[in-house]
């Protein structure tokens, strides 16, 4: 269990590096032990086979020349030829004594060699007595026979000896064969389950990071693993209980704060309509003029609160979701849409000049920016007029321009329009005003996404460009197109 009670990420990470590393030198030692016999085996078997056909020739040498000594001796009855015949029955006997000292030697060979003594003990005593001469001549050449019987033997023995190493070479090549596979794959279950220890706890910090950046507060945060990332669990646990508390302190504030404005103002509202209506009593001119902008600033006055507690909603929620590939064509596409009515009843034209792109971006966010640019440019744009949008990639990003024929913008005003609940000099179509909250809101979302926002020069009415300097994939077949 000492794998799961590991105090920190560090300390596990090297105790599988431990394990795992033991456990592949464990293996290169079994395998150079199995070698390393296998190896001393082959150097016995060579060397016993080398001694082996050594000292059979050697007995067949001495076998020869004891032959040749007798003969010589049988003939001429020289002393000196016995004193040869002597030495090299020593050496023949000692040649003998070597072979059948050898280990793993066959029944055959040792029964040929225990033979080849006795013949040569029988064919020894045939020396002494002179009258047995075509005995000791048959003797001898049958003791050659033997030797050469001997030698024979032996090449069998050498033969099945080789036969039986290369067996063995075989059945531990493939006795290292299957251990190497065996060991490889202990090790790699070993590495894949610390990296499960490892990155199981890293993936749980991430996804509970993911879980409190889009806003979820409801399940708690626990991670399993290393003590040290425990502790980070119980941190993000907590944070997570703080979030949830702000989000009600939140949420209620925007409830209360839009009971204790709204409720007031209906009544408001609905008392000058009915002083307008003249339910309460004729009124003069001036007085149904007083009624009437009372009912205008009214109006005005619940759409700048319904604006500020969308605008603070906004701002308070969290919102910075991951981005992911979006059609920022069809973004704009889609925001067009949804204003078709107002475009269509002031007869307004949309010209699109747009490439079909793909970037990395909230899109939710890159709506809101959309809309609230398009939104403002409905507003400001003449009956008849013209909005142009352009869409296009430069060396530092995509860029979005939309243009109108309205009355434009100072150029003393182009960085305040920006700010919120600013109301430029020039006003809108229609006879309420804005509340000045959609460009500060367009704003804050494009600095969020590292890009820019700004109102570009142009000859006739406005222009703002948006630059979004993020990874984009071009798709082919532009399209340009107009629609009223």
């Amino acid at each position: 269990m000492l794998l799961f009670r590991a105090q920190s990420i560090r300390q596990l990470t090297i105790i599988g590096f431990m394990v795992v590393a033991t456990l592949l030198v464990t293996a290169l030692l079994a395998t150079v032990r199995q070698l390393d016999r296998q190896s001393h085996q082959s150097q016995e078997a060579v060397t016993a086979a080398a001694t082996a056909m050594s000292t059979s020739r050697q007995i067949i040498e001495q076998t020869l020349g004891m032959e040749r000594s007798a003969l010589q001796f049988l003939i001429l009855r020289d002393e000196s030829l016995l004193q040869v015949y002597n030495n090299r029955k020593t050496e023949f006997h000692a040649a003998v004594a070597q072979l059948l000292a050898l280990d793993n030697m066959t029944g055959d060979v040792t029964e040929i060699a225990t033979n080849l003594l006795d013949a040569e003990a029988s064919a020894s005593a045939l020396l002494a007595n002179t009258q047995e001469r075509r005995l000791a001549e048959a003797a001898y050449a049958g003791l050659s026979d033997t030797a050469y019987d001997l030698s024979d033997n032996i090449a069998q023995w050498i033969t099945t000896r080789q036969s039986l190493l290369r067996e063995r070479t075989d059945a531990t090549q493939q006795a290292l064969t299957i251990q190497a596979l065996l060991f490889i794959a202990a090790a790699s279950g070993l590495a894949a389950l610390f990296v499960t220890l490892i990155t199981r706890p890293l993936q749980q910090i991430d996804s509970a990071i993911n879980r409190l950046g889009s806003g979820s507060y409801k399940d708690s945060i626990e991670i399993t693993g290393p003590r040290d990332l425990q502790s980070l669990g119980v941190r993000l646990d907590w944070l997570r209980s703080r979030l949830n508390e702000l989000e009600q302190q939140r949420a209620s504030f925007l409830r209360h704060i839009s009971h204790e404005l709204k409720t007031p103002l209906a009544s408001m509202q609905e008392g000058a309509a009915l002083l307008g209506e003249g339910v309460v009593g004729p009124l003069n001119d001036e007085q149904r003029e007083v009624s009437r902008i009372i009912i205008t600033n009214g109006q005005r006055l619940q759409m700048l609160i319904e604006d500020v507690l969308r605008h603070n909603s906004q701002n308070f929620a969290v919102l910075n979701a991951m981005p992911e590939p979006v059609r920022f064509d069809q973004i704009v596409e889609a925001v067009v849409a949804a204003h078709q009515w107002p475009v269509t009843s002031n007869r307004i034209k949309v010209h699109r000049e747009m490439e079909k792109l793909v970037v990395l971006a909230d899109p939710e966010r890159l709506r809101v920016v959309v809309d609230n640019i398009f939104t403002n440019a409905l507003k400001f744009s003449p009956a008849d007029g013209v909005i142009t949008l352009r869409l296009f990639t430069r060396d530092d990003g995509v860029v979005f321009d939309v243009a109108d024929e309205g009355p434009g913008v100072p150029l003393a005003e182009r960085t305040k329009v920006f700010t919120a609940f600013y109301q430029g000099s020039a006003k809108p179509r229609g006879a309420i005003d804005g509340t000045g909250l959609g460009l500060a809101i367009a704003r804050e979302y494009v600095l969020a996404a590292g890009g820019r926002i700004e109102v570009c020069e142009v000859a006739k009415g406005a222009c703002f460009r948006v630059t979004l300097p993020l990874p984009q994939k071009r798709i082919d077949d532009n399209t340009n197109g107009e629609t009223r």
